[in-house]
């Protein structure tokens, strides 16, 4: 399909509706069983929480960002993750005519996760744009079976 996407208008007034006067968003899901995570971030950054049993994954998508600028923060339940986005990189000759990749730009989320995370046992990997960080839950928090006598 050519043309004006029917879709930027919804999206639009969608970013309209969730925005604070700083230009940061935050937005508050409801999982099942009464547990919530709150997001809240500035900039293009899709993210995925998955919670397991004995951890907690985030996937933030991150084009046009390098290792080196992202910074992740992991304290209780919460995690930051900040990066820099550099600007693309074109010669005199060129111009950008259009572009959907934001230049130059701060981008944050802080994600309030479903659970208490031990920030010591965390790790993460960067790889093709896709930041992948697995959180191992803190002992209180791991969902244990019990035994009926």
């Amino acid at each position: 399909m050519f043309g004006r996407d029917p879709f930027s208008e919804i999206e639009k007034m969608m970013m309209e509706m969730f925005m604070t006067p700083f230009g940061a968003s935050r937005m508050t899901y409801k999982i099942g069983g009464g547990t919530s995570i709150e997001v809240s971030g500035k900039g293009f950054m899709p993210i995925t929480v998955i919670e397991g049993d004995e951890h907690v994954k985030v996937i933030a998508m991150l084009p046009g960002v390098n290792k080196e600028d992202i910074v992740l923060n992991a304290v209780g339940d919460t995690l930051e993750i900040r990066a820099k986005r550099q600007p693309l990189m074109i010669t005199e000759s060129e111009r950008i005519i259009y572009s959907e990749i934001p230049e130059d730009e701060e981008i944050y989320r802080t994600i309030k996760l479903p659970a208490t995370v031990k920030e010591e046992n965390a790790s993460a990997k960067f790889e093709n744009g896709m930041l992948i960080a697995t959180l191992p839950k803190a002992e209180k928090s791991i969902k244990k079976g019990i035994n009926i006598e």
